[in-house]
């Protein structure tokens, strides 16, 4: 446990060919001043003191790779803390330690995970809170996720960028952070921001976009934030870019884009790069007034609506909230002609696609838009909106057709996963041409139980996209079942369902007719999932989301398959027609599966 540190305390640990300590300091007197030493055979041989204006703060100290140390913590609190450095660090990663004990916990070096709570296949970070995938790439052979990261606990704080890489989506290796908030939101309380949600482009040695394995270096956009929470108007978001040539560090950061005007909405974020459609273009997250968008039916506008309502809570009910009638969701762009990307090169170019039929909507989050099989894709995630089976904050697709004024015309739309907890999907196009996303399984039923070791985020299986007949489809990557899907699981003696050893499985359902399974029963949860007449519906029992449903229509179920992890369920439907991902707590060390109806059935173990 990275844990409360307070007075002399201290922790051993051997450098192990690691050359840096990353220490993660929180000051717990205001009139006291918070040190670390780091002492090897007796002698202390670095000591940092936090500055005087800040209340958390990032030491980095070089270490010998060869030495064995004592951290001394005086007045404060070490939340995170982890080696890092030395020969292939992107293969080895780094190892964080238990700051009680020295010992590591997470990483490299550290023990077989034993909390059942812990997902097995899907990615985690060591601890603490997690949330947005940000900056998706593959870069010299690897794949790269970046994400929203708080190191200093288990709620959202102040953004930090942290970092993993596989070389097969599905394994991950944890890496330092990359990014920090602004230095001035740690100098006091009651104020929040830091480096929010963005993208990454890889770039050859002139900055000219290139395939990621024959690039030099990474691109990131991002946003930057400030705010006094409660305060809308204290709200500050730009748009910034830096370069990291090794993925691990990166270079200094310079704002690219700002607001457009006083008409744009405070919400103006999450920056994302494309380069699909020729031009490199910027989609950005916002809402703008009615008069400055398309009206209904012209091209730019999405009028579909599916039921729902606008809310300020995962649960909150039918006209209790109310929206602002003045300003819609709104996907904008902005382009760069220059072949390098130049900083100054960005104009503004309008808005790509408003939805007037979710109008109520506060804003959109985490933008993407891409060409697909023909067709071009723009998606947002909406915010404030319940869809009518009560899901919060659903995210959007929409297929059609750019325009010359970069405007979608809107052909079809619809829900990118019908579940609860899906959120923030970023895409990526990786060098074999694939169409990856993962999005980020948020908590909004608040499931999650906070205790030492554990991870409060987890991210989605990553899905390949697709187009077909104007609708957008996912379905987990070719890795996923090459790699992760183990060997049949045989039915209980009483043939009435199967033991989960482990308590992961991948459930292939072939559907003839109705069918019911109980995905997880815990004794104190249960989740079901039930097919009749082209629907799929699960739902909860005993849980926060039993006020919802995760509901989907197709017109005729032929497949579901079902991957369950330790709480963590993602369903898909027809090879991709349908997706949705549910959460539940589940701290069970073994579990189970059973179906009734008309169905065959094949299960199988997860393996990590």
């Amino acid at each position: 446990m990275n844990a409360t540190l307070q007075s002399a305390d201290s922790c051993a640990f051997a450098a192990d060919g690691y050359t840096q300590l990353d220490v993660f300091v929180q000051r717990t007197e205001q009139d006291h001043a918070p040190t670390i030493r780091l002492h090897a055979d007796g002698a202390c041989v670095a000591e940092r003191v936090m500055d005087a204006d800040l209340y958390r703060q990032r030491f980095q100290i070089d270490l010998d790779p060869q030495e064995r140390y004592t951290l001394e913590i005086v007045d404060a609190t070490v939340p995170y803390l982890y080696l890092t450095g030395g020969e292939n660090l992107l293969d080895r990663g780094i190892r964080v330690l238990d700051a009680a004990t020295g010992d590591p916990m997470a990483g490299d070096g550290a023990p077989e995970i034993t909390d059942p709570t812990r997902a097995a296949v899907h990615f985690e970070p060591p601890e603490h809170w997690m949330n947005d995938p940000n900056g998706l790439c593959r870069f010299q052979g690897r794949y790269h996720l970046y994400y929203q990261f708080n190191p200093y606990g288990w709620g959202w704080d102040n953004m930090h960028w942290g970092h993993a890489a596989s070389r097969d989506l599905v394994h991950w290796t944890y890496l330092p952070i990359i990014l920090e908030p602004q230095r001035e939101l740690h100098t006091r309380r009651g104020i929040a921001g830091g480096a929010f949600s963005g993208s990454a482009i890889t770039i050859d040695a002139e900055g000219r976009p290139c395939p990621g394995d024959d690039a030099a270096a990474i691109r990131f956009y991002l946003t930057r934030h400030f705010e006094v929470p409660g305060r809308p108007d204290t709200v500050e978001e730009c748009q910034t870019t830096c370069v990291s040539t090794d993925s691990l560090t990166a270079g200094p950061e310079t704002v690219v884009v700002r607001r457009e005007g006083a008409d744009f909405g405070r919400d103006f974020r999450d920056a994302k790069i494309e380069t699909g459609f020729g031009d490199a273009i910027m989609i950005l997250a916002t809402n703008l007034p009615s008069d400055q968008v398309p009206a209904s039916g012209e091209t730019g506008v999405s009028d579909a609506n599916e039921g729902g309502w606008f809310t300020l809570s995962p649960h909150g009910k039918p006209d209790i909230d109310r929206p602002d009638p003045n300003r819609i969701p709104t996907i904008v762009t902005f382009r760069n002609d220059t072949p390098n990307l130049a900083d100054d090169a960005w104009t503004y170019v309008g808005p790509m696609v408003a939805d007037r039929g979710y109008a109520e909507g506060r804003t959109y989050e985490c933008p993407d838009a891409f060409p697909l099989d023909g067709a071009d894709v723009a998606i947002g995630a909406i915010m404030h909106i319940r869809t009518k089976d009560g899901c919060f904050q659903p995210i959007r697709w929409y297929t059609g057709r750019l325009d010359e004024q970069g405007r979608l015309d809107v052909g079809r739309s619809g829900w990118c996963d019908f579940g609860d907890c899906f959120y923030a999907v970023q895409s990526f196009r990786d060098d074999d041409g694939r169409r990856v996303a993962i999005g980020w399984l948020a908590d909004h039923s608040g499931v999650r139980r906070e205790a030492p070791g554990r991870a409060n985020g987890a991210m989605s299986l990553p899905r390949e996209l697709h187009v077909r007949n104007g609708k957008l489809f996912s379905r987990p990557v070719d890795e996923v079942y090459d790699l992760l899907i183990g060997g049949e699981l045989p039915m209980d003696a009483a043939g009435d369902g199967w033991r989960v050893p482990g308590n992961t499985y991948y459930a292939d359902l072939r559907p003839t007719g109705d069918c019911t399974a109980v995905l997880a029963d815990t004794g104190e949860v249960r989740w079901t999932l039930e097919c009749h007449d082209g629907e799929v519906r699960c739902f909860s029992q005993g849980a926060a989301s039993d006020d919802l449903a995760c509901v989907t229509h197709v017109d005729e179920v032929k497949r579901i398959e079902v991957f369950y992890d330790h709480g963590i369920i993602e369903v898909f439907v027809n090879d991709g027609e349908a997706a949705g991902a549910m959460l539940a707590y589940d701290e069970r060390k073994n579990g189970g599966f059973s179906v009734s109806g008309d169905t065959s059935c094949e299960v199988c173990s997860l393996r990590r």
